[in-house]
């Protein structure tokens, strides 16, 4: 027996999911095309439903309380059954259609997605991407809130709401600028490497830890210059002389070698692993499972030296 509940229970529980993930009634009501009001009169409505507080408003900031986190992961997974209905009384819309939403690093989009979108495009043309960079803490966020199908990350470990399906494995490069005196000829120590002008990235980048906690471990600090979000740009000061910098191997082409010197590092640090981060119970549209299904099918995601 389902007990009755008032009024337009999924429309309070859309407005309870939009204040939650915008800590703002007026944010929610732009993103949801509704007027501020209503979207108030949806939260009271489900608290006193429930006959909980979701939300703390003491602070300015519509901020969950106990309850309120609780209620909001319950709330994901009942909208992801419902995409899940919709998908099998709607047998039509099936993998060649739709939207995917990505959210990944910036490296990631810019050297490992555009060859497989591309080809995934060619027998998908009517299927589209929604592509968001930014730093594993946002990436995290935006899987475990349900905005995003899914993330690809570098991560520390995996909170106990997601699954994690490894997709590659890759190396550490220093790069240098040519014809620096920063190092011996035979390859740089990490004492060289300390004691020259150094690019970093920010702290929400999983690199930052890593390196710095490397040197740490030999009583060495970084002689940080510089700190830079974006692998190109990093390149870029690179080769102008301003420093070196440690970034994946993926990073690096070829090409590059013409610009900057690119040193290995496995003797110092192990192999970096990459994967998919889903959320549990996660729905995921037909589209979005095909394209999981070609990048973790495709030779290169494999290679433990890419």
């Amino acid at each position: 027996m389902i007990d009755e509940m008032r009024g337009d229970f999924l429309q309070w529980l859309r407005g309870f999911f939009h204040v939650a993930k915008r800590g703002s009634v007026t944010l929610a009501a732009m993103e949801m095309g509704r007027n501020q009001p209503t979207v108030s009169h949806q939260i009271k409505c489900l608290e006193r439903e429930f006959g909980v507080t979701l939300f703390d408003r003491s602070g300015g900031r519509m901020v969950l309380t106990a309850e309120g986190r609780k209620f909001f992961d319950k709330a994901i997974s009942l909208f992801e059954i419902i995409m899940e209905m919709k998908e099998e009384i709607r047998p039509d819309r099936l993998e060649n259609e739709g939207l995917i939403s990505i959210c990944t690093t910036h490296a990631i989009v810019h050297y490992l997605l555009p060859d497989p979108i591309s080809a995934f495009k060619l027998s998908h043309p009517r299927v589209n991407f929604d592509i968001e960079g930014g730093g594993v803490d946002m990436i995290l966020e935006k899987v475990e809130s349900s905005e995003v199908d899914f993330g690809i990350a570098s991560v520390n470990s995996v909170p106990e709401t997601l699954i994690y399906l490894k997709l590659f494995e890759t190396k550490l490069k220093l790069i240098a600028p040519k014809g620096s005196d920063f190092f011996d000829p035979g390859g740089p120590s990490l004492a060289q490497i300390a004691s020259a002008p150094f690019i970093g990235f920010p702290r929400s980048s999983t690199i930052t830890p890593l390196v710095a906690g490397k040197f740490a471990e030999h009583s060495l600090v970084l002689n940080e210059t510089f700190v830079l979000n974006n692998y190109e740009t990093v390149k870029k000061f690179v080769a102008m002389g301003l420093g070196v910098a440690i970034l994946d191997k993926y990073a690096v082409s070829e090409g590059d070698e013409r610009d900057i010197e690119i040193y290995d590092l496995g003797e110092y640090f192990p192999t970096r692993e990459y994967g998919v981060l889903l959320r549990k119970r996660k729905y995921l549209p037909p589209c979005a499972r095909a394209f999981l299904a070609s990048i973790t099918a495709r030779p290169w995601i494999h290679e433990t030296n890419f």
